[in-house]
């Protein structure tokens, strides 16, 4: 059985077997895959591209619109100006990558 580089980490299943339960299990390995992930960082840059593209040069519009598009809500005070801070000292694509990875856009609840 060869795993899917991303979410083999994440229990998902062999897609030639069938698998009537899937494991569960929570692992520092992967918050990190997550992080590093190529396809996660791919994903990221092209999230960047769209904000770029329609909020051109506004961290704060940009910030906005990506809390709508990745949680479905506005940011909060604290949020806005942390995702503001970030994409102006380290640019759009590493805030992409932050948002992929928090617990509200991994977990439906």
């Amino acid at each position: 059985m060869v795993q899917d580089s991303t979410f083999g980490e994440f229990d998902c299943p062999d897609a030639s077997t069938i698998t009537p339960r899937r494991n569960v299990s929570t692992t520092a390995k992967q918050a990190l895959n997550l992080l590093n992930s190529p396809f996660v960082v791919d994903q990221a840059q092209h999230f960047a591209a769209r904000l770029e593209k329609e909020c051109p040069d506004d961290a704060v519009a940009q910030a906005m619109r990506a809390f709508w598009l990745s949680f479905g809500r506005a940011p909060g005070r604290g949020e806005l100006e942390g995702a503001v801070e970030l994409i102006t000292q380290h640019g759009l694509t590493p805030f992409c990558r932050a948002l992929f990875n928090a617990s509200e856009f991994l977990y439906v609840e």
